[in-house]
């Protein structure tokens, strides 16, 4: 059977996000964009910071090892606003800039303002859960001048790979 020149595969696979995450990935672009000018905020005026980890007068230090972890999570924001904006994008490395550093931040609020906020833990961890997963992938064909859409889960291996994996089998040699 061969095929016409105009029918199979146009562009092989073309990345697609499910609207779950179109929606997570959008309240969390929100929620980091938020928390970054948040950040920007306590960088820029570093005593609204030490009110915010509900530190005491008494124990209020202006150091650096705080201000470096503070400008540490600046910079975790930073890069998960960057990584949602490239998932929109639809960039391969967007997911794993994600997933990276919403670990890293979690990991930070956790050890510097401890678990009692923990509903913002929860939030946190169902976008990651939401958004982390694997694309959907979608192949595009032509056939006959119309254009359809289809959803790729695995493609099952053709006769013609097969065959072709038979006959590059080597015959084991004594």
């Amino acid at each position: 059977m061969s095929k016409k020149p105009n029918e199979g595969k146009i562009f092989n696979l073309k990345p697609q996000l499910t609207l779950a995450m179109k929606l997570a990935a959008s309240f969390a672009i929100t929620y980091y964009g938020l928390l970054l000018v948040f950040e920007i905020f306590t960088v820029v005026y570093r005593r609204y910071y030490f009110d915010a980890v509900y530190l005491n007068q008494e124990e209020l230090s202006l150091n650096s090892r705080d201000f470096l972890i503070q400008i540490a999570q600046l910079i975790l924001s930073i890069l998960l606003v960057f990584s949602l904006i490239q998932i929109f994008r639809k960039k391969v490395y967007g997911k794993a800039i994600f997933v990276s550093a919403s670990l890293i931040l979690m990991g930070f609020q956790l050890f510097f303002t401890g678990p009692f906020p923990f509903l913002k833990y929860i939030l946190e961890a169902l976008m990651l859960l939401i958004i982390a997963p694997i694309r959907v992938k979608k192949k595009i064909r032509m056939k006959d001048g119309k254009i359809s859409i289809e959803e790729v889960k695995e493609e099952p291996p053709t006769e013609e790979t097969t065959a072709n994996e038979a006959t590059e089998e080597k015959p084991a040699t004594t």
